[in-house]
């Protein structure tokens, strides 16, 4: 199982037996922003098959998750240079919403809603129908993710915190900052630990903010668990910003129970690499079809 991200690419390697379990971690793998370093981190990861036991040939079936997938042109240069390194089994490559849900529900049934950077909440069903919501970048799209925390945060009246954070003198520096083509989303997003602080102060602002994204993540999970009948099934809650802010996590969870009583919010088991190889212990199963 192969979990594919921006800074680095976690393999989980298992035997068929059960005998054992072993990781390795490479390079970035993001081909529709990176080609040559994808090129390479899948060239190291063939290499490290290679030389495990029974090498390339004695693998059963690879699964690799990553984001930017749903571009023909992505997947296909993922599928290739797989092939390319000598690997010639079942293969399936599948987005990275996928492994996540089958990584922390130990299945790739039910509902995962992510909340890290970005967000999307995706779906699936026992016989493979899903159905995904958000995900979809950050001018257009990633309702309650650390970048919608930080960009409300930048409109608000929490502009003391953010220039002391920064350095800046002056809110007009803050808006420099906001604007500078260096700026990138992910220095946005990480305005978003602000939040933390300004809760503990009862700032009215930031509950403002808490009240918004759990508002907009349960409408994101809304948008998918009905349409799938997934009303009583498990939902994973995932991501840096539901991991490390435990009021809008309270809050969006309340938020879910009060729409759907009977959904379970169980403790991930695993990650995105845990996931990627539980969907290749599928395919082995199925004797190499893919269903997705």
């Amino acid at each position: 199982g192969i979990d594919g991200g921006g800074t680095k690419t976690a393999v989980e390697l298992r035997w068929s037996d059960y005998s054992s379990n072993t990781r390795a971690v490479f390079g970035p793998l993001n081909c529709n922003s990176d080609r040559p370093a994808t090129a390479k981190t899948l060239a190291d990861t063939m290499a490290w098959l290679a030389a495990q036991p029974g090498g390339v040939s004695g693998c059963g079936a690879l699964c690799i998750g990553s984001a930017g997938i749903s571009n023909p042109d992505a997947y296909h240069f993922l599928e290739n240079t797989v092939r390319a390194g000598g690997y010639r089994g079942p293969l399936q490559i599948v987005g990275d919403q996928v492994t996540a849900l089958a990584g922390a529900l130990g299945t790739p049934v039910g509902t995962v809603l992510i909340a890290g950077t970005g967000s999307i909440c995706y779906a699936r069903t026992a016989d493979g129908h899903e159905r995904r919501s958000g995900g979809w970048g950050h001018l257009i799209d990633d309702e309650g993710s650390a970048y919608a925390l930080g960009r409300d945060i930048l409109r608000t009246a929490l502009t003391a915190l953010v220039a002391d954070r920064l350095g800046a003198e002056s809110v007009q520096s803050v808006i420099r900052f906001t604007y500078a083509p260096t700026t990138t989303k992910k220095e946005i997003a990480a305005l978003a630990t602000l939040l933390d602080p300004a809760l503990q102060q009862g700032d009215a602002a930031a509950h403002a903010i808490v009240d918004k994204a759990a508002n907009e993540l349960a409408a994101m999970a809304a948008a998918v668990i009905p349409a799938l009948d997934l009303q009583n099934g498990a939902i994973a809650l995932l991501g840096s910003v539901l991991v490390k802010n435990r009021t809008l996590r309270t809050t969006l969870t309340a938020r879910l129970h009060a729409q759907f009583p009977s959904l379970s919010f169980p403790t991930p088991l695993g990650d995105a690499a845990d996931g990627a190889a539980v969907m290749a212990e599928i395919l082995y199963k199925q004797g190499g079809i893919s269903y997705a």
